[in-house]
């Protein structure tokens, strides 16, 4: 019996032992912060869709982690997600009210759908609150010219060529003078516009 009672003894203090010993090697979970952080850096890495994962990881402990959103609307988009990448941004300017990244998303996301009203809306919004817009926090290889360029082609779209014009005409060749007004001159616009877009 007593030596029952001793190897139960033991055994409790082994597992005491073991359990306060590789208490320091626990793995804990990663907070929402945490997981925007990682979001951030698989986007800049090119990693879109575990950078989706991981805003949606963050949302799923934290719905009120604005940044997430932000995030998310970002990592849809550059997947062609864009009627989810609408959704993100709307989220996240229902929490902040104001953000030309977020806008800049919108208006993108808006002409992937061919929602070319709301695509100039809020291109112009980023364009007439800063002229040199990027997005110098996570991809400098959006900016400005992207914007502009879907403000000509979405005015063009919406049969305001006279605009269209104005726009490529003040962001990339002030020299290039047609007549909008005309088939010919409708027809070198939207050529021009499309050496733009591939260009």
């Amino acid at each position: 019996m007593k030596k029952r009672c001793f190897l139960l003894i033991g055994v409790f203090l082994f597992s005491l032992i073991l359990f306060y010993g590789c208490g320091e090697d626990k793995v804990t979970p990663p907070n929402a912060e945490k997981l925007i952080e990682q979001g951030w850096a698989k986007f800049e890495a090119g990693n879109h869709s575990g950078a989706c994962a991981d805003f949606k990881a963050a949302l799923g402990l934290d719905a009120e982690a604005e940044e997430a959103y932000l995030g998310l609307g970002w990592a849809e988009l550059r997947q062609s997600h864009a009627g989810l990448a609408e959704d993100a941004f709307i989220d996240y300017l229902f929490k902040v009210f104001y953000s030309n990244d977020a806008e800049a998303g919108l208006a993108l996301a808006y002409h992937a759908q061919d929602k070319f009203e709301d695509a100039i809306d809020m291109a112009e919004n980023v364009l007439s609150s800063d002229p040199s817009w990027s997005f110098s926090l996570h991809d400098l290889s959006i900016d400005y010219l992207d914007l502009a360029l879907i403000l000509a082609q979405s005015y063009y779209e919406t049969a305001d060529f006279g605009q269209s014009l104005t726009v490529v005409q003040q962001y990339f060749d002030p020299n290039f003078v047609v007549d909008p007004n005309t088939t010919e001159g409708r027809d070198q616009l939207a050529a021009k516009l499309e050496s733009l877009y591939t260009g």
